[in-house]
């Protein structure tokens, strides 16, 4: 179990460049936050480029581009998020079986065998909230992206009218 629990964990490092191995690894918070921002400044990009009514049919191009990304990124990280789950569900499961069961330690209540179980997954539950927040924010991401192609069809009929058509 715990074996296949460090290939999921494994899989979400990102490695470093093998010529330098004194850097630490990336955590995936860091990851997560420059991959923030590398979207809000295409989403920026995006917006700028509409002011110019002769840049909209380049926009039309990239954003339907960028949406397939999103959305292909989008799914790739619940594919991830589906893997934490399941491996968060059987740690979780066996804790609680040994905690019940087998320990010679005994909980007052459910409740602190439950923070017990936590605290001892900390680092698998970092995870799957790392990487579910991420999944929102790219959700909505996809969202915003598709505001832009609705706000689209709006920029040319104000151009159209603005010149008299």
């Amino acid at each position: 179990m715990s074996e296949t629990l460090q290939q999921i964990l494994s899989s979400f490092e990102v490695q470093t460049d093998p010529k330098e191995p004194d850097k630490p690894k990336e955590t995936l918070e860091t990851r997560f936050a420059k991959e923030r921002i590398e979207w809000t400044g295409k989403i920026k990009d995006m917006s700028d480029r509409m002011k110019d009514i002769f840049k909209v049919s380049e926009l039309m191009v990239d954003i339907y581009t960028e949406r397939q990304r999103a959305v292909e990124y989008y799914h790739y990280l619940i594919s991830i998020f589906k893997k934490v789950s399941r491996a968060y569900t059987k740690e979780w499961s066996e804790k609680y079986q040994h905690y019940s069961f087998k320990s010679q330690v005994r909980f007052p209540n459910e409740r602190t065998k439950e923070l017990q179980i936590l605290s001892e997954m900390s680092d698998i539950v970092e995870k799957r909230e790392e990487i579910e927040n991420h999944a929102k924010f790219i959700n909505n991401t996809i969202g915003t992206i598709d505001n832009l192609i609705y706000g689209i069809k709006y920029k040319v009929e104000i151009e159209q009218i603005s010149r008299g058509k």
